[in-house]
């Protein structure tokens, strides 16, 4: 029985998080006024550098090398 308890309370727990990483930033912020962890922000985990907040990201662009040190992109052919 009291497993069934904690898979319950695990599940709860990750369908709050879902929940909470896809809020609109308002309602963050409106959860923040009663707690302060929940108006956080989620973490930036990935690189798609979408929002431009990473710091391998500038204004949504990909990072760019110096001039001159461009490198092609080779492909090979899968024998």
């Amino acid at each position: 029985m009291s497993q069934n308890w904690i898979v319950a309370v695990l599940v709860g727990v990750a369908a709050f998080y879902a929940i909470w990483y896809v809020l609109p930033a308002a309602a963050r912020q409106h959860l923040g006024r009663l707690h302060r962890a929940l108006g956080r922000a989620p973490a930036c985990t990935s690189s798609c550098g979408s929002c431009g907040k990473c710091s391998a990201s500038s204004n949504g662009e990909s990072a760019k090398l110096p001039s001159g040190q461009e490198q092609p992109v080779t492909f090979f052919r899968k024998l």
